[in-house]
């Protein structure tokens, strides 16, 4: 046989199951067909071999980011970007110039600010408010998503379009923050947020469909060629099969469904109906696109106060969970309810939590599902897994459950959940190395849009290579080099069950890679941030390569 493409003369970082470092690769049609030296596979170069001489630059299996958004941080790239806001001062100005760029009347909508980032909304200053919004928009209506995507702070045009007063009841799930006279502050936690944001203008289908692959082009750039879409509402799932239909995607898409964002919250009658008529199940698809499973939220974030945790917040209160219910107990209930049903459908559930309680919920709603119909092949999931409790490890660990854990919030979230939970326990957040200890399946991931996707920050974080001191990861949970670059390749395909399909240049395998200036396993711990992605290959064909 001929190689379309042959890869010669630098570390091939394979991935497989000994960890490999072979120094040629062969690719023909989109599936890899010889890895070894270079003598061997270079004896497969025909007439319309295309070759590349790595010249001592390496290759790793195209990166698998196990928890992105990929249509939101598509879309978030052409709203105003608040991440590097620090003032109100700031923000007006970010504000100002968003208006200048939008036609008249046209609603106002930031990404990505944080508390801890603006100086007048750290504790002990006035707080996140409207007012600090109404004197930059004017009448326009303005919603700033959060950089956790868990609430939106909104202006005072925002709440009337609306029609939110002090009158109006928290809806299930969310919470709309309140002065001490009992006026909306235009703080809307979780749920509370669709109450502004469903009057918000949609773009058209057209402008979607060009903010996803926008938004690939940008995950191509890095080496990504896998991720898992955690909520994938119908549209968007038809979104995603017209950009197949048109040959558009260049990032295969696994897809956990959500029937009812931008609300978290979902009660078990709905969800119930939904896969009753649905008619889906974890695998239906391909290699480009597939229904992985579905996506549950427990519990909220730290940084709000809505993470359901077993200790309290510094400033008291336990946080709760977000599904529907009259209290702790109901709520449980129906958690544990919710992932049986969907578990029932054979669908994978990967569950949101970020308080240690939380995550003991979502976990015994597991163990029952199984107990009650066994699954052995479900891979089901506690996503972010923020803050764990010690023992919680071992029973992941007993019953094959596994964590996909968010390395990049060490790095963006340290200051806001530090002053929310305490810094001893947010040293202990995200325990990839306690958890692979104990035996836990995991996968990293980026969040992103509430994280840039950078996966070598994420590999630099773990190993204990991470420039923000709040992002340290305790000496004795940091991972070795081949720890962090599988939990970016070969453990996120696992997830998805298409470990024999992609996640490792073993021939066979799907011809998704990408080639580095340097080797990721040797390089100096803080340099890996540096690494710089050269060429990115999709199933053979290519999708980034630098000039």
């Amino acid at each position: 046989m001929t190689a379309d493409l042959v890869l010669r003369g630098g570390p091939v970082v394979t991935a497989d199951e000994r960890f490999t470092v072979a120094s040629a690769l062969a690719v023909a049609g989109d599936r890899i067909i010889a890895v070894g030296d270079d003598d061997a596979v270079s004896a497969l170069i025909g007439p319309t071999t295309r070759v590349v001489d790595l010249d001592g630059r390496a290759v790793l299996p195209g990166v698998n980011d196990a928890h992105l958004h990929l249509a939101m941080f598509g879309q978030s790239r052409r709203n105003a970007d608040l991440t590097a806001v620090d003032s109100v001062a700031a923000l007006h100005e970010s504000l100002r110039a968003e208006a200048d760029r939008r036609p008249d009347g046209d609603w106002l909508i930031g990404e990505g600010w944080r508390e801890a980032a603006i100086a007048e909304f750290r504790p002990g200053g006035p707080g996140p408010h409207r007012r600090a919004l109404d004197e930059a928009t004017g009448g326009r209506p303005a919603v700033l998503h959060h950089a956790s995507r868990h609430s939106v702070l909104v202006n005072t045009a925002a709440l009337r379009v609306a029609g939110i007063d002090r009158d109006t009841p928290d809806p299930v799930g969310g919470i709309i923050v309140r002065d001490g006279d009992g006026e909306p502050t235009g703080m809307l936690l979780e749920s509370a947020g669709i109450l502004v944001t469903r009057h918000a203008p949609v773009p058209s289908r057209q402008e979607r469909l060009d903010a996803i692959v926008d938004g690939m082009r940008v995950l191509n750039t890095l080496g990504i060629t896998s991720v898992t879409d955690p909520i994938v509402w119908p549209e968007l799932l038809r979104d995603y099969v017209v950009l197949h239909q048109q040959g558009r995607l260049t990032v295969r898409v696994n897809a956990l469904l959500h029937w009812d964002w931008p609300s978290p919250s979902t009660s078990l009658e709905r969800l119930t109906t939904m896969l009753d008529h649905a008619g889906v199940a974890t695998g239906l698809g391909d290699d480009w696109l597939r229904v992985g499973g579905v996506k549950l939220f427990a519990d909220g974030v730290p940084s709000h106060g809505t993470a359901w945790l077993h200790q309290p917040y510094p400033n008291g209160g336990y946080g709760h969970l977000v599904t529907p219910g009259a209290d702790d107990e109901e709520r449980y209930r129906e958690l544990l309810d919710l992932i049986e049903t969907a578990h029932r459908h054979r669908l994978q559930v990967q569950v949101h939590v970020t308080g240690d309680r939380a995550a003991d919920a979502a976990v015994d709603g597991i163990i029952r599902a199984q107990a009650r119909d066994p699954w052995p092949q479900a891979r089901h999931a506690l996503i972010h897994g923020t803050l764990l409790d010690e023992d919680t490890p071992r029973r992941l660990a007993e019953h094959r459950i596994g964590v996909i854990t968010s390395s990049l919030m060490k790095s963006h979230s340290g200051a806001t959940i530090t002053a929310a939970v305490g810094a001893d326990r947010w040293a202990r957040a995200f325990p990839a190395g306690a958890l692979l200890a104990a035996g836990v399946p995991v996968a990293d991931s980026s969040d992103a849009p509430v994280c840039f996707p950078d996966w070598r920050r994420g590999l630099a974080t773990f190993v204990g290579a991470a420039a923000n001191p709040l992002a340290e990861v305790p000496a004795g949970l940091r991972l070795t080099r081949e720890q962090a670059i599988r939990l970016w390749t070969s453990d996120p395909a696992y997830f998805e069950h298409a470990e024999h399909r992609k996640g490792s240049l073993t021939p066979g395998r799907l011809a998704d890679l990408l080639v580095l200036d340097r080797d990721p396993t040797t390089v100096p711990a803080h340099e890996l941030t540096d690494l710089a992605p050269q060429l990115t290959i999709v199933g053979g064909r290519t999708v980034f390569e630098v000039d």
